[in-house]
């Protein structure tokens, strides 16, 4: 009497195969995961890169009494707003903003305008910079008074 165990092979194949699919979809989730995770972190390095030289311009024209003007740029297709004191900056191209010392009875900060200007009725305090991101964002609390 001869057996064969033909349904025993093709049992053991499906199994391998699930097998091997399973393992292929958990090691491609961790993979596009880390990735997304990649993209996430550099975008929020951008972003304190951002502040710094927000921050930079802001200290530079105080301390030197001085009109500076920069341009910040989206990331790659990313756009994001710019909050500070009452104003809100969309940045979503090339964005020209100008910072001007000014003077009044509580004495010196720095006048803030620009591109895409424009005004909120739930104002920052006046040295807090906030940059949004869509999802996330970036907080710092500059040394300088803002508006």
């Amino acid at each position: 009497m001869g057996y064969k165990f033909k349904g025993q092979i093709s049992i053991d194949a499906v199994l391998a195969i699930t097998f091997i699919i399973l393992i292929t979809s958990i090691i491609s989730y961790n993979i596009f995961n880390t990735l997304n995770n990649v993209r996430e972190s550099e975008i929020v390095d951008r972003g304190q890169s951002i502040m710094d030289v927000f921050e930079n311009y802001a200290l530079i024209a105080y301390s030197k009494g001085i009109t500076l003007s920069t341009t910040f740029e989206p990331i790659g297709d990313i756009g994001y707003t710019i909050r500070f004191s009452n104003k809100v900056i969309m940045v979503n191209n090339k964005t020209n903003i100008l910072f001007k010392p000014e003077h009044n009875q509580n004495g010196t900060y720095i006048n803030i305008t620009g591109d895409s200007l424009s005004y909120t009725n739930t104002p920052l305090e006046p040295n807090i910079v906030h940059i949004s991101f869509g999802d996330f964002y970036v907080t710092k609390n500059i040394s300088v008074n803002i508006r």
